[in-house]
């Protein structure tokens, strides 16, 4: 599968935001390691506006990184 999404640790944050970037650069929205209820866990955030829109693939790929970013250890 082509991957359309670049993941890069931001560098003031490396531990705790990833930033989205599509393959033309787009600034797209970021992952952070937020607390949702109990739990840290990664989430989507600062998505810059209503007129982006992420297809079942790109959504596909948001998950495999959420995914991947929960299972490692210390951000």
């Amino acid at each position: 599968m082509e991957s359309y999404l670049v993941f890069t640790y931001d560098p003031l944050k490396p531990k705790t935001r990833v930033v989205i970037n599509d393959k033309n650069n787009q600034y797209l929205g970021a992952l952070e390691k937020i607390r949702v209820g109990a739990w840290m866990t990664w989430c989507l955030t600062d998505v810059p506006d209503t007129d982006i829109y992420f297809s079942a693939s790109c959504l596909d790929e948001i998950r495999k990184k959420v995914k991947e970013l929960n299972g490692k250890k210390n951000g």
